[in-house]
């Protein structure tokens, strides 16, 4: 078939498509119901259109950027705020953090850090409190933080080195990586 030939198909197929919607959604009649017809079914159509510009957060959660590690356990503050006075999370909702993973570069699994240079790693522990008598530690996958309702504000969790006596000089980094959900 030529190139001309196949154009004249496709602009043939397209009209008679065109038409077939345009038939399957014509405006219908409201149904009359008699003795006769004592039942009928009728269709609504429902359009509802919201702007991008509508969405808003209705609430931020603030994670710090840097936590430095020292000798003693170090602050580890998650924020929830709210946008405005009348913003609340959804009843039977909550907005979690979790430890989704940790460690460095070629190894996101375990609450470590690394120094490239040495060629060594030190691991450190998160946990919910230095005054806890059985403090509560968190690993990778457990919920960290949590908020339900009009509830926000900080809730602050603790991070030391696991074993700051043995860990040799050097520089080490890492990373703790975060899920926040609805």
């Amino acid at each position: 078939m030529s190139k001309l030939g196949r154009k004249i198909s496709i602009g043939i197929i397209s009209a008679v498509m065109a038409a077939t919607a345009t038939t399957a959604f014509a405006a219908q009649e409201t149904p009359i119901v008699d003795e006769n017809t004592p039942n009928a079914e009728y269709q609504q159509t429902l359009n509802y259109t919201k702007d991008k510009s509508e969405i808003i957060p209705y609430f931020t959660v603030t994670i710090p950027d840097t936590v430095t590690l020292t000798k003693d356990s170090t602050n580890l503050p998650y924020s929830l705020a709210f946008v405005d006075d009348t913003s609340f999370i959804p009843s039977g909702k909550k907005v979690s953090v979790k430890i989704d993973s940790a460690g460095y570069s070629g190894c996101l699994t375990k609450l470590a850090v690394w120094d490239s240079r040495n060629l060594q790693e030190a691991e450190y522990k998160t946990y919910n409190s230095d005054a806890a008598k059985n403090p509560t530690y968190y690993n990778i996958g457990d919920e960290v933080a949590s908020w339900t309702g009009s509830n926000w504000g900080t809730i602050n969790r603790k991070i030391k080195l696991a074993d700051y006596r043995n860990v040799g000089a050097g520089k080490y980094t890492g990373v703790i990586n975060y899920t926040v959900s609805l």
